[in-house]
Order: C-alpha cells, then structure tokens, then sequence
C-alpha cells in the first residue's frame, strides 16, 4: 500500500499553482463567467477551477501509482471531458454536441475498464437483478445524468464545490471501510483539490475568486459516476446500488424535478431557467451562504441516511422505496413551493 503523504501534497500544491497560474490566462482564453440573464455575480470570473482541479487530481493520481490502468483511464476520459467544459464555456456548444461526446466517454469507461451498470442489487430478496445486455445504455444514460446533475448544482457560490466535497467523502469512507484503498484514492485526491478551489470560489485568505466551469462540474459529475459504479459493481464493492441514490440525492432529485417540470412546460429538459433549488431558496429570501449551508445540510442528511442504513443492513427494497418516497415529497414541495409560501404567510397575518 502505498503512502498518501505525496500523493496528497502534490495534488493540493498543483491544483493551488494552476489556479494562480492560470488566472491571467482565462483574459486570453475566453475563459470568463460575464454577468448577464440569469447570472447576477459582480465581474468578470474567470472560469479555471475545472481546469485546475483536473490537473491536480491528475498529478496526485500518478504520484501515488504511475501503473495502475484505473488511473490512466479515468485521466484519459477526464480529459476530454475537460475540455469538453472548457469549449463549452468559451463557445457555448450545443445539447447535442455535449451529449455526443459525454456518450463516448461513457463507452471508453465500459471498452477500457469494463465499468458498467452490471446489476441493480438484491431488489426483490431473490438475488441480484441482473441487467444483462440493458446494462450498457442504463450506464450510458447514468453518466449523462451524473454529469449533468452536478453541472445544474453550478449556481451559487460554493455549491457545486461543497456537494462535490461530501459526496467524495462519503464515496471514500465506504470505500476505505471495505478495503477499495486503490478506488477510494481517487475520492481522496479530488477532496484535497476541491479544498483550494473553494477557497478561492469562497474568496477566503483573500484569494482571487473563480468558478469551477462546466469543465469543472462535468468532471466532478463524471468522477461521482466513476466512483458511483467502481463501489457498487465491482466484485468487492463497497455498498449497494441502492445506497448510491442517497450519496447523489440532492443533485439527482434536484435534475428530475426541473426536468419534468420543463418536460410538462413543452420546454427541452436541458433549457435554462432559475427553478433550481439553490435559486428558489435565494427567492426565499436566504442569503447565499445561507442558501449554502441549508442545500449542504440537505445533502448530509441524505447521505447519512444511506450511510445508516447501509450499516443496518436494511433491505434493498426498503431503502429504495424510501428514497422514492422522499423523492415524491421533494417533488411535490418543488412543484408546489410559491403556492405553500403563500399560504403561510397569509396565515401568519392573521
């Protein structure tokens, strides 16, 4: 087993260089979030934090072992993502060219590493469900998912960060627990880079703010889903695919309720709009950070309750219906906000 010390140290010293590094040069690349329609940020910020990020993980990935496959993989398949991102906030590509390219990267995961949607867990206490030859497009559409999930959480200070950082720890306890060290490193290494880009995302220690990018949220998108099916499908995984629902919850919920929501609008499901969580608890009158700690708090609730009953051993079907029932009253309380919001404030004039 090799030492984290290294491998830790290189990836927070590269990706704290490359933000520095690479902040003169966002001017140069077009790189630069200009506040407009839904943005309401003050200046022009540079949109490098996916680029540092990568860079970082990517450098601690090979400090700590140069020879594992798993690891040039996933840097190969990130990289294109990345730059997928960075195209996209220069030029601002299209729905379909980011899908073309997000199911490409989808199927280099299942011809180099075999990591695919294989089976949906005990379900129904008569063994695993196998998926069969339906295992190949479920896992194509979960990493589109996963990739846009955390790409809609993009919206407020700290967000996409934050909820990146505790699903990578819960992501590497589990996985620490159960003996994946390999697998939970990279969990391990995009924790350590996520720590100085929020600090400069946060503008803590005085540091130049940046946003993570689409570059950046697609690549914590695609390293969940990595991670998401090493833990679950692998031979020696780590919990079941049923407790993954929960680590995602907020991110995954939060895309289906507004996708539907566009969907029964006749809209395109991948239109923008300011229906997100994060914005709707800014129309609640929460100040950002506030917004912050309430969506995160959210998140760590749902995490600890897989967490639980991944411990207690609760059944397959028992933890998914619960997950769908919390879904529906997310849905519901989403679908129905404005209207509960008004009910009580006219009650509480009365």
């Amino acid at each position: 087993m090799y030492s984290l010390f290294w491998p830790v140290i290189s990836c927070f010293l590269i990706t704290a260089l490359m933000l520095q590094v690479l902040f003169p040069l966002a001017h140069r690349l077009g790189l630069l979030d200009i506040p407009k329609g839904r943005k309401q940020h003050q200046g022009k910020v540079p949109l490098i934090g996916g680029l540092a990020i990568f860079t970082g993980v990517s450098v601690g990935l090979l400090v700590a072992d140069a020879s594992l496959m798993q690891h040039w993989a996933y840097i190969g398949c990130a990289l294109v993502i990345v730059l997928l991102g960075a195209l996209d906030d220069a030029l601002d590509l299209s729905v379909s060219v980011r899908l073309i390219f997000q199911c490409l990267v989808a199927i280099a995961m299942m011809w180099l590493l075999d990591l695919h949607l294989a089976h949906l867990g005990n379900l129904f206490g008569f063994g695993p469900v196998e998926l069969g030859w339906f295992g190949p497009p479920l896992t194509i559409i979960a990493v589109i998912a996963a990739i846009n999930a955390f790409n809609m959480t993009d919206g407020i200070d700290g967000l996409a960060g934050s909820l990146s950082l505790l699903t990578m720890l819960a992501l590497a306890f589990f996985m620490l627990m159960w003996g994946q060290q390999d697998t939970a490193l990279l969990a391990i290494m995009m924790m350590v880079a996520l720590v100085p880009y929020l600090a400069a995302n946060l503008q803590y220690f005085g540091l130049r703010k940046v946003f993570l990018g689409d570059a950046g949220s697609m690549l914590i998108g695609l390293t969940v889903i990595w991670l998401l099916l090493q833990g679950s499908q692998s031979a020696a995984s780590s919990f079941r695919p049923v407790t993954a629902l929960w680590i995602i919850a907020i991110p995954l919920l939060d895309m289906a309720v507004i996708m539907i929501r566009r969907i029964r609008k006749g809209q395109s499901p991948f239109k923008a709009d300011r229906e997100h969580l994060h914005h709707i608890s800014l129309r609640l009158g929460l100040a950002p950070r506030h917004a912050l700690m309430f969506i995160v708090g959210l998140a760590g609730t749902a995490a600890s309750i897989g967490a639980l009953a991944e411990y207690l051993l609760l059944p397959d079907i028992v933890i998914l219906l619960m997950f769908l029932l919390v879904g529906a009253g997310y849905y519901y309380l989403l679908l129905h906000v404005w209207r509960i919001v008004s009910a009580l404030r006219r009650r509480s004039q009365r």
